[in-house]
């Protein structure tokens, strides 16, 4: 089983969005996998619910920073290089998934219980979550491997 796969993995088990992004690719940067479940817990359904980035493409954004941001105040240039590199990935996943928000990715209102249980029934959230969780990953995986990116 491939990395995507395993996050998909943990979504379908009852993990949120962003704990399934940050428990597969969380260990690749220091992080344990209890620390990353803990993490990612808030995040699901564009931060506690209220939709805004999508909880895939936060947990994204989250590694990249451990991978190339600053460890130490003042590291101006790391700093501006994770910002630049995080940038990037947010423009890519929203190509990909065709927005980085949550309500636009979605299409339905999670504080609603009725559409929330519409969608929980009709499996919205396994076919949508799913692909953003997968192209997430994808995009993810192509910035945590690029050689040109520790410069």
């Amino acid at each position: 089983m491939n990395n995507r796969e395993r996050a998909i993995k943990y979504f379908m088990e009852s993990a949120s969005c962003a704990q399934s992004i940050l428990a597969v690719y969380g260990p690749m940067v220091g992080l344990s996998e209890e620390e990353c479940f803990k993490i990612g817990a808030s995040l699901g359904g564009g931060v506690g619910r209220k939709q805004y980035i999508c909880g895939a493409i936060n947990a994204g954004a989250i590694i990249i920073g451990l991978k190339y941001g600053n460890a130490k105040h003042g590291e101006l240039e790391k700093k501006s290089r994770a910002n630049l590199i995080t940038g990037e990935f947010i423009t890519e996943c929203e190509q990909a998934i065709g927005s980085a928000q949550c309500s636009a990715i979605l299409r339905i209102d999670l504080s609603n219980p009725d559409e929330y249980a519409i969608a929980n029934d009709t499996g919205l959230f396994d076919r949508v979550c799913n692909n953003a969780i997968e192209k997430t990953a994808e995009i993810l995986e192509k910035y945590l491997n690029a050689e040109n990116l520790n410069e």
